[in-house]
């Protein structure tokens, strides 16, 4: 029996609803084992329209990013939450050095930013963060859905089909 290839879906506080949910049940679906990752275990988080996502029993020191197949991280504003771990910083780095498909839609780009990891990409996202991108070192394009090297992003919930597509 094949193993089972691992996703990360990461989560906060005031997470994008689809952004969250769509690409979790999407890579279920597709057969992996998907893993929702907040700064606690078995905690439920609260999109910004009330919705809940419970995370599993895993703690972000304890996923081998090397093990990563695909890690997703949806917009809100999650991220600019999680920006503020290292923890958190030091996982999204990690996944995309280690060849993860790394996925960032709408604002999560605030979480690789932090990271130090969009330097010299070519990416997407919601038009209000294009600075930020910038700024990191990005070049930033308005494209639906962007693919350069293992980085994958999107700008908004209306473009998660060709996300998810792009992602596997």
């Amino acid at each position: 029996m094949a193993t089972q290839k691992l996703a990360v879906v990461v989560v906060d506080d005031k997470y994008e609803t689809l952004e969250y949910h769509y690409p979790r049940l999407r890579l279920k679906e597709a057969g992996f084992k998907v893993i929702g990752l907040g700064p606690k275990p078995k905690t439920t988080y609260k999109s910004k329209a009330g919705y809940w996502a419970i995370t599993d029993d895993a703690k972000v020191e304890d996923i081998n990013p090397k093990d990563v197949a695909v890690l997703v991280v949806p917009g809100g504003f999650c991220t600019d939450r999680l920006r503020r771990l290292e923890s958190f910083k030091k996982f999204t780095r990690e996944c995309v050095e280690a060849g993860a498909v790394c996925g960032f839609i709408c604002h999560a780009h605030w979480l690789p930013i932090s990271a130090g990891v969009l330097k010299g990409k070519r990416v997407t996202s919601f038009f209000a963060i294009k600075d930020d991108i910038v700024n990191a070192g990005a070049e930033w394009v308005d494209e639906k859905c962007v693919v350069d090297g293992n980085m994958v992003t999107a700008q908004t919930p209306e473009d998660l089909p060709a996300f998810m597509k792009a992602i596997w």
